[in-house]
């Protein structure tokens, strides 16, 4: 470029400079491909270039061969010039045959520069030639600097991209990308999607839980990978990491691929609007598959957030058949991952989401095919959303109805020859195995699952042949193996043993009963409900153990209560000059000595307080419903508008009774107007009822500690109770009654929704310990049987190892009578 397109005055100076670095795609590529042609159309373009920089009032200082670099005082017009830039090559494109079209990535900066005599130097040059590196061919990205300037004074489409590390800069930057013209087209598509910098972090929490939750909760921690660090192994290829091979169906035609073809690759080649269907018999890998595949696509997620992102949900938590897909989806996110309903439904809507549909067989047998309907009407309603569902190849093909995905992939059983390699990876200690299966052909057809090789590889471990039992049957044959992976799974831990195996066995048993009984695969402390009683009587306990615990609560604290207002009440009578200092004293004498006063009508009134306060509890006790966050939802507050009535009806009614035999202890009948001013306080109670269950959580969240669902509803209960006493306790005061207004704002918060669930989840635990089903330490319990590799931890939850080891506890007997209570 000629010394004449440099700004005169600037030049020998150290400025700030909106610069604009720009550069060919491919360039040597085509270089080294067709030298001359590709000169000729560099020529081309970058005059188009000088022609537009003018009218932007830019100056191009230098070119790079393939690029130029290009100055501007304002950083506005900068932006304006490399939009237009693109727009003109996009519009020279579309009139070009394919072979002579040159992309263009644009990026811009500002920053410090100095201006030379023959070049322009400094750091601000260098971090735009390094941002636009970082742009989509035909893209524009620009810095935090510019962003900042331009944003806020004119329109523009911008995806922030996150700090990214530029190659030569010290510290990372967080950069945007500008979608022009010829983009958003592209962006229209589900693959993209404008963000802020608030969206972005929203979908980097999602990223991040499903990435800690799934892969490095199961699928780092997979059976197969902990066999591994079990037998001391030290090197895994692919193929005998992953060594199951698939079948790829598309249509009406099959094929067998290379052993270790990554499934990304399969799902990679079904285009736009993808979806899968994998199928495999139990124990063949299906879910690992399904998480290798979550991990491929998350580590494009992370690089990219703009990018459609993989959550991994389990279909056996779809129980409502009335339920539409997509609501669900909307339920999940917000229980599973803590996504709020709208941001939620925002990722559903725009089909942001990859969808991973585990265990569809898993889904009770008599909503099935309902389930397969259901996911139908969702991909004819959401076209462009991608997704694979998983399920069990002989339960899925005794469906009548059928999906409508793209493709399918049947996972197969093991040869003999990878059976082989596996074993003999392990040397000595799985000797006795190896000779019974060169022989044993009830055992290799156990063996020819990855799951059961992976678990006799573990339980059979250092055995003579002798002690590794024969069966003729392969369930017998797998009855024993499970049975003896269990029982070495805790001897290995008996340095410090926590529990003892029949303890393990009983209390995992009946989990995993509950489990396949309330259609569950994931389970959090927090999910533990009255249904979950075995017997009638157990719950009639439950919910007389809630009546008895809030009656006398209640009693107790009507009691103070009433014992002030009734000396109160007698004190008014023989008022005195002190007011203050002769409540206080008549009140404690009245409480510590019970003198000058009724106490029988004090007593009898607190006692029917608290017994109707307790029933009403009872009648709230059916469900438990931890409050995790404070969000208002009109549609929890209307769905409550019946029970807040009756809860009204039932408080005008005891308040009616228990005033009459408190009042009548001083000799004072009830006025209509008094029960007027009664009634509209029972009303009062049920629309303050109505109000805070509209404060309560829909539903429970995944957290990353087990329980924290009842922990956080503590706090919220602490919460109430805090804000009611000092309420209430201030506006008392002036009245007062300042321990009446504090005690009853304490009840606020025993009473909210998170009190309850808290109160209803401490009776249900100690049922459910008092009948042996449970520990008294559940968390303790259950990690634990995660370090035996019984159980996975998901997030704040928990699951079997396998669906096959959650089928065995199922079938065992869950007798209590050995059992003793550790706690």
């Amino acid at each position: 470029m000629s010394q004449s397109t440099r700004p005169p005055y600037r030049q020998g100076q150290r400025t700030l400079a909106a610069i604009v670095f720009t550069d060919a795609v491919r360039f040597s590529t085509r270089m080294s491909e067709n030298e001359e042609l590709t000169l000729k159309l560099i020529g081309r373009d970058l005059g188009l270039i000088s022609a537009v920089c003018p009218q932007f009032d830019g100056h191009i200082l230098k070119t790079t061969g393939d690029g130029v670099l290009i100055y501007f005082t304002s950083a506005i017009q900068a932006v304006g010039c490399a939009i237009e830039i693109q727009k003109k090559l996009a519009e020279q494109a579309a009139k070009l045959p394919k072979a002579e079209v040159l992309q263009h990535r644009i990026g811009i900066h500002l920053g410090d520069v100095f201006l030379s005599e023959t070049d322009v130097m400094g750091n601000g040059v260098n971090i735009a030639a390094r941002l636009q590196s970082e742009a989509e061919p035909g893209g524009i990205c620009i810095s935090q600097a510019v962003y900042e300037v331009v944003g806020k004074k004119i329109s523009l489409k911008t995806v922030y991209l996150g700090k990214r590390e530029l190659k030569n800069i010290r510290e990372a930057m967080p950069i945007y990308q500008i979608l022009v013209a010829s983009q958003r087209g592209n962006a229209a598509a589900p693959s993209s999607v404008v963000l802020d910098q608030q969206n972005y972090r929203y979908r980097q929490i999602l990223v991040n839980k499903v990435k800690n939750y799934w892969i490095k909760g199961v699928l780092e921690a997979s059976l197969h990978h902990r066999a591994y660090l079990e037998l001391g192994l030290s090197s895994r290829s692919d193929t005998v990491e992953n060594p199951w091979g698939l079948v790829w169906q598309r249509g009406e035609s099959a094929e067998s691929l290379p052993l270790g073809t990554r499934i990304v690759d399969c799902f990679d080649s079904l285009g736009m609007g993808r979806s899968l269907l994998l199928l495999g018999s139990p124990g063949s890998g299906k879910t690992t598959t399904l998480l290798a595949l979550a991990r491929d696509l998350l580590e494009r997620s992370e690089a990219d957030l703009s990018r459609l992102i993989p959550v991994v949900f389990n279909l056996s938590s779809w129980t409502n058949e009335r339920q539409a897909i997509a609501a669900w989806l909307v339920q999940e996110l917000q229980r599973k991952y803590q996504v709020s309903p709208e941001i939620g439904q925002q990722l559903v809507r725009e089909q942001q989401l990859i969808l991973l549909l585990d265990g569809l067989d898993e889904v009770d047998i008599q909503r099935r095919e309902r389930c397969v309907q259901a996911i139908n009407e969702f991909m004819q309603s959401y076209g462009q959303t991608e997704l694979v569902v998983c399920s069990r190849q002989k339960d899925y093909e005794g469906l009548t109805h059928r999906l409508q995905l793209q493709g399918a992939i049947s996972l197969q059983p093991l040869t003999l020859e990878q059976i082989e390699a596996y074993l003999a990876s392990a040397e000595e200690e799985l000797t006795a195995l190896r000779t019974l299966l060169s022989h044993d052909t009830t055992l290799q057809e156990l063996a020819r699952s990855p799951l059961m090789l992976s678990i006799m590889a573990l339980a059979y471990q250092g055995l003579s042949d002798q002690e590794i039992a024969s069966a003729d049957t392969i369930e017998a044959r797998r009855f024993h193996l499970f049975e003896t992976y269990i029982n070495r799974a805790v001897r290995r831990r008996a340095g410090q043993p926590k529990y003892t195996i029949a303890q393990t066995r009983h209390w995992l048993s009946w989990l995993a009963k509950q489990l396949n009984q309330q259609s569950q695969t994931i389970f959090l402390i927090e999910d533990l409900q009255p249904s979950w009683l075995r017997t009638k009587w157990q719950r009639w306990g439950y919910f007389l153990g809630i009546g008895v615990l809030f009656s006398i609560i209640i009693s107790c604290v009507s009691l103070v209560i009433l014992s002030i207002l009734g000396r109160i009440t007698n004190w008014i009578a023989v008022a005195d000059l002190d007011m203050r200092s002769r409540l206080t004293e008549e009140i404690l004498g009245w409480i510590l000595f019970s003198r000058q006063s009724p106490v029988w009508g004090v007593v009898f009134a607190s006692l029917v307080l608290g017994i109707g306060c307790g029933i009403l509890a009872s009648l709230t006790a059916r469900k438990i419903e931890p409050v995790n966050t404070l969000q208002w939802s009109w549609q929890k507050a209307k769905d409550n508008i019946p029970l807040g009535l009756g809860i009204s009806v039932a408080c005008v009614a005891i308040a009616i009774l228990s005033s009459q035999i408190f009042y009548l202890g001083f000799g004072v009948k009830l006025t209509p107007i008094f029960l007027f001013w009664l009634s509209l306080r029972g009303l009062g109670v049920g629309v303050m009822f109505i109000l805070l269950r509209g404060l309560a959580g829909a539903s429970i969240e995944t957290h990353t500690q087990p329980n924290q669902g009842i922990w956080r509803s503590l706090k919220t209960a602490l919460l109430f109770a805090s804000l009611g006493a000092a309420f209430l306790g201030i506006i008392a005061y002036w009245l007062d009654f300042f321990m009446v207004g504090v005690i009853i704002g304490l009840l606020l918060g025993l009473l909210s929704p998170a009190g309850l669930a808290c109160l209803h989840h401490f009776v249900l635990r100690l049922m459910l310990y008092l009948d042996g089903c449970i520990p008294w330490n559940y968390a303790r319990f259950l990690d634990w049987a995660t370090d035996l590799i019984l159980l996975q931890k998901v997030g704040g939850g928990y699951i079997f190892i396998h669906r096959l080891l959650l089928e065995h506890f199922a079938q065992l007997s869950t007798s209590p009578e050995s059992q003793s209570k550790v706690s």
